[in-house]
Protein backbone atom coordinates (compact mmCIF):
# COMPACT_ATOMS: atom_id res chain seq x y z
CA UNK A 1 0.00 0.00 0.00
CA UNK A 2 1.31 3.60 -0.77
CA UNK A 3 1.03 6.67 0.61
CA UNK A 4 0.47 9.90 -1.45
CA UNK A 5 1.54 13.48 0.40
CA UNK A 6 0.61 16.92 -1.50
CA UNK A 7 3.64 18.43 -2.64
CA UNK A 8 3.51 21.13 0.28
CA UNK A 9 2.11 19.00 2.69
CA UNK A 10 4.01 20.39 5.44
CA UNK A 11 4.19 23.66 4.46
CA UNK A 12 0.57 24.43 4.12
CA UNK A 13 -0.21 24.92 7.84
CA UNK A 14 -0.04 28.53 7.64
CA UNK A 15 -0.25 31.10 10.73
CA UNK A 16 -3.53 31.88 11.73
CA UNK A 17 -4.31 35.18 13.23
CA UNK A 18 -6.45 35.65 15.81
CA UNK A 19 -9.70 36.05 13.57
CA UNK A 20 -8.40 33.83 11.28
CA UNK A 21 -8.04 33.05 7.21
CA UNK A 22 -11.05 31.56 6.43
CA UNK A 23 -13.86 33.33 4.37
CA UNK A 24 -17.00 32.91 2.94
CA UNK A 25 -18.65 35.54 0.82
CA UNK A 26 -21.81 35.76 -1.10
CA UNK A 27 -24.62 36.74 -2.75
CA UNK A 28 -28.02 36.95 -3.91
CA UNK A 29 -29.88 37.83 -7.59
CA UNK A 30 -33.09 38.05 -8.33
CA UNK A 31 -33.43 37.26 -12.31
CA UNK A 32 -36.70 38.71 -13.77
CA UNK A 33 -36.02 36.21 -17.25
CA UNK A 34 -34.29 32.88 -17.66
CA UNK A 35 -33.46 33.45 -21.13
CA UNK A 36 -31.15 31.54 -22.92
CA UNK A 37 -27.48 33.42 -22.23
CA UNK A 38 -28.93 35.37 -19.76
CA UNK A 39 -25.80 35.60 -17.21
CA UNK A 40 -27.12 35.97 -13.49
CA UNK A 41 -24.24 37.13 -11.20
CA UNK A 42 -25.03 36.86 -7.80
CA UNK A 43 -21.58 37.86 -5.90
CA UNK A 44 -17.67 38.98 -6.13
CA UNK A 45 -14.94 36.90 -5.27
CA UNK A 46 -12.57 39.34 -3.80
CA UNK A 47 -8.80 39.58 -5.18
CA UNK A 48 -7.00 37.26 -3.08
CA UNK A 49 -9.10 34.84 -2.01
CA UNK A 50 -8.24 31.06 -2.64
CA UNK A 51 -11.89 29.35 -3.81
CA UNK A 52 -11.52 26.06 -2.56
CA UNK A 53 -16.40 25.51 -2.20
CA UNK A 54 -18.94 27.15 -4.10
CA UNK A 55 -22.63 26.24 -3.52
CA UNK A 56 -25.67 27.41 -5.48
CA UNK A 57 -28.80 28.01 -3.72
CA UNK A 58 -32.11 28.48 -5.48
CA UNK A 59 -35.55 28.77 -5.45
CA UNK A 60 -37.54 26.85 -8.58
CA UNK A 61 -37.59 29.35 -11.33
CA UNK A 62 -39.08 27.00 -13.79
CA UNK A 63 -42.23 25.58 -13.78
CA UNK A 64 -41.05 23.40 -16.65
CA UNK A 65 -37.71 21.10 -16.95
CA UNK A 66 -35.66 22.72 -19.35
CA UNK A 67 -33.65 25.51 -17.25
CA UNK A 68 -30.49 24.77 -17.46
CA UNK A 69 -27.25 26.73 -16.62
CA UNK A 70 -22.91 26.70 -16.63
CA UNK A 71 -21.18 27.96 -13.57
CA UNK A 72 -17.83 30.27 -13.98
CA UNK A 73 -16.44 33.41 -13.23
CA UNK A 74 -15.83 36.71 -15.39
CA UNK A 75 -13.53 39.59 -14.56
CA UNK A 76 -15.28 42.92 -12.73
CA UNK A 77 -12.27 44.98 -14.34
CA UNK A 78 -10.42 44.73 -17.75
CA UNK A 79 -7.45 43.70 -16.06
CA UNK A 80 -8.41 40.60 -14.66
CA UNK A 81 -8.18 37.32 -15.73
CA UNK A 82 -9.80 35.42 -19.01
CA UNK A 83 -13.60 34.63 -17.99
CA UNK A 84 -14.13 30.83 -17.50
CA UNK A 85 -17.68 30.84 -17.99
CA UNK A 86 -18.05 26.94 -16.36
CA UNK A 87 -14.94 26.30 -14.45
CA UNK A 88 -17.12 25.79 -11.38
CA UNK A 89 -19.47 23.09 -13.14
CA UNK A 90 -20.70 22.42 -16.97
CA UNK A 91 -23.53 22.56 -17.90
CA UNK A 92 -26.68 21.38 -15.67
CA UNK A 93 -30.54 20.85 -14.87
CA UNK A 94 -30.44 22.33 -11.48
CA UNK A 95 -33.03 25.53 -11.39
CA UNK A 96 -35.97 23.84 -12.32
CA UNK A 97 -36.50 22.60 -8.70
CA UNK A 98 -35.64 24.67 -5.36
CA UNK A 99 -32.54 23.16 -4.26
CA UNK A 100 -28.76 23.38 -3.49
CA UNK A 101 -26.15 22.94 -5.91
CA UNK A 102 -22.84 21.88 -4.82
CA UNK A 103 -19.92 22.58 -7.43
CA UNK A 104 -17.10 20.08 -8.17
CA UNK A 105 -13.70 22.04 -8.93
CA UNK A 106 -9.86 22.32 -8.02
CA UNK A 107 -9.25 25.30 -6.02
CA UNK A 108 -8.70 28.64 -7.70
CA UNK A 109 -7.06 32.08 -6.45
CA UNK A 110 -7.69 34.94 -8.05
CA UNK A 111 -5.29 37.78 -7.48
CA UNK A 112 -7.74 40.10 -9.26
CA UNK A 113 -11.90 40.72 -8.63
CA UNK A 114 -14.41 38.29 -10.62
CA UNK A 115 -18.00 37.78 -10.70
CA UNK A 116 -19.30 34.77 -10.25
CA UNK A 117 -21.34 33.60 -13.07
CA UNK A 118 -24.29 31.58 -14.18
CA UNK A 119 -25.24 31.43 -17.83
CA UNK A 120 -28.16 30.05 -19.11
CA UNK A 121 -27.63 27.21 -21.92
CA UNK A 122 -31.31 26.14 -22.22
CA UNK A 123 -33.60 29.00 -21.12
CA UNK A 124 -36.87 28.29 -19.15
CA UNK A 125 -40.17 26.20 -19.60
CA UNK A 126 -41.99 28.63 -18.08
CA UNK A 127 -40.14 30.91 -15.87
CA UNK A 128 -41.21 31.58 -12.32
CA UNK A 129 -39.53 34.26 -10.24
CA UNK A 130 -37.38 34.03 -7.48
CA UNK A 131 -33.42 33.81 -6.01
CA UNK A 132 -30.30 32.20 -6.70
CA UNK A 133 -27.99 32.77 -4.10
CA UNK A 134 -23.92 32.08 -4.26
CA UNK A 135 -21.86 30.66 -1.46
CA UNK A 136 -18.50 31.09 -1.88
CA UNK A 137 -16.23 29.35 0.66
CA UNK A 138 -12.03 29.81 1.04
CA UNK A 139 -8.85 30.99 2.71
CA UNK A 140 -8.14 35.02 2.62
CA UNK A 141 -4.20 34.97 1.58
CA UNK A 142 -3.96 38.55 -0.08
CA UNK A 143 -2.71 39.28 -3.76
CA UNK A 144 1.06 38.85 -4.53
Amino acid sequence: MATFNAPDLTSKARFMGGYGNGTIVYGTVTPTAGALADVYRPVIIPAGMLVTDLDIINDDLDTGTTLSAKIGYAPVNADGPTAVDDYFSATATFMTAAGRKVCAFQPIKFEKDVYVILTMTAAATTFASGKVTAVVKGQAEGVK
